[in-house]
């Protein structure tokens, strides 16, 4: 079956479209935009340092996942990281009636990808499924967390 959760090419292009992400935050400015909510901005090193350890992170994941069966869980992972991320871009920029750097590839890039890779590992996962699931759930909110707190008021 094409796509199978793990298909290289499909696992591959996840880190891609971060990378393009990542490109579009940077000269959207998504350092400075917490500002929107009242917050101090993201310190651009800040950015950069989070990012390199998720991107490194992401692409040691990516790897693993294509090359071993038991792994195919952090491809599950990957696609919620993605797919929350881009479900959290959409609603900043609902909650704000602004544009969040990162909303155009998020919709186009994120949503679509992760979908994918979720839809099929629900078919062929087994129970690596919802250990994906959660553990890309709980690494995206440490990340927001982390941003949370470097950009706090005061």
């Amino acid at each position: 079956m094409r796509w199978h959760y793990r298909d290289p090419l499909l696992v591959w292009l996840m880190p891609a479209a971060y990378g393009l992400h990542l490109l579009e935050e940077w000269f959207g400015g998504f350092p400075e935009w917490p500002v929107v909510f009242g917050r101090n901005p993201l310190p651009r090193d800040a950015f950069v340092l989070i990012n390199a350890i998720a991107l490194t992170a992401m692409l040691l994941a990516a790897r693993a996942a294509v090359r071993r069966e038991t792994h195919g869980w952090m491809a599950v992972a990957i696609a919620t990281i993605l797919l929350t991320n881009g479900l959290a871009h959409i609603l900043a920029s609902l909650a704000t009636a602004t544009y969040c750097p990162g909303l155009f590839t998020g919709v186009v890039l994120y949503l679509p990808l992760g979908n994918l890779a979720l839809l099929r590992a629900w078919e062929q996962a087994g129970p690596s499924f919802s250990r994906g699931v959660w553990t890309g759930l709980a690494l995206h909110a440490l990340v927001a967390a982390v941003a949370l707190l470097l950009t706090r008021p005061g």
